[in-house]
């Protein structure tokens, strides 16, 4: 009723033509406000369950995605040509376009809903990651990726576990800056060893902010059999591993017999 009210003294300042248009203009941002619906959920089921693997690489993240990928209904891709960081950047670029238009709305003729529906709008970022995973029947998706925004204190990230308000972190890393350094420089060559620091840096003040139930270390010099458990019990898993699949190691280890749920 409250649109409607406002819609008459709309009419009214019209018809009088008392000329308000200053009135006339703040009246109409009303009853436009007045009318915008209440944002609600528009995706059938937002709570995804999600693990995404943070790493700076070098540091033992290709063996915690192989790990996760021995979990029954588990489907965790990687690496994914850095696919969230365009769309973090289309996201942030209509923030400032929003926030641009709102600022100068009553200098504008043209019509613009006051406020973005945040909830479609994460709930369309939420589909297109699904999409590009395109995950088959899994309980759980996700993917690994070593191309974060450390710089950037990882608020990439914590926009997509927004997105995904049911998904978790595994943060990836190593204590040994200097052997994660020469790992890198053997497989890819020259590489600023800052940018680990960086990089180690973000992922330990992510985990300080992040409520206990949302992110979980696993520091390379700490793999062994017990912290994949700890790791499957935070994840919620009734299982329990037997061995450590090292797939970078040149080992080729088996699957066969390294894992059991009951």
């Amino acid at each position: 009723m409250r649109g409607c009210h406002v819609l008459t003294q709309v009419a009214l300042l019209s018809r009088l033509g008392l000329g308000l248009v200053d009135d006339l203009l703040l009246l109409q941002k009303e009853v436009r406000f007045s009318l915008t619906p209440e944002s609600t959920w528009g995706c059938e089921e937002r709570c995804v369950p999600a693990v995404w693997v943070v790493s700076a690489g070098r540091s033992g993240s290709t063996t915690v995605l192989e790990m996760l990928n021995q979990i029954p209904g588990y489907d965790i891709m990687g690496e994914n040509q850095n696919m969230w960081a365009p769309l973090l950047r289309l996201f942030q670029k209509r923030q400032i376009a929003s926030k641009n238009y709102r600022q100068n709305a009553e200098d504008m003729t043209y019509r613009h809903s006051l406020q973005r529906n945040m909830s479609e709008l994460l709930c369309a970022y939420q589909l297109r990651v699904l999409g590009e995973l395109n995950p088959s029947n899994a309980r759980a998706i996700g993917f690994k990726e070593i191309r974060w925004d450390f710089e950037g204190d990882l608020r990439d990230l914590e926009l997509l576990m927004e997105v995904f308000p049911c998904s978790v972190a595994l943060l990836s890393y190593r204590r040994d800056l200097e052997a994660e350094w020469e790992s890198r420089l053997s497989s890819i060559g020259e590489f600023p060893e800052e940018n680990l620091r960086i990089a180690t840096a973000a992922m330990l003040r992510f985990h300080a902010r992040q409520p206990a139930k949302r992110s979980f270390l696993m520091p390379l010099e700490e793999f062994s059999v017990d912290l994949f458990n700890q790791m499957l019990h935070f994840l919620g898993e009734n299982c329990t591993f037997n061995e450590v699949l090292h797939d970078n190691s040149g080992s080729g280890g088996s699957t066969f017999g390294a894992f059991s749920c009951g």
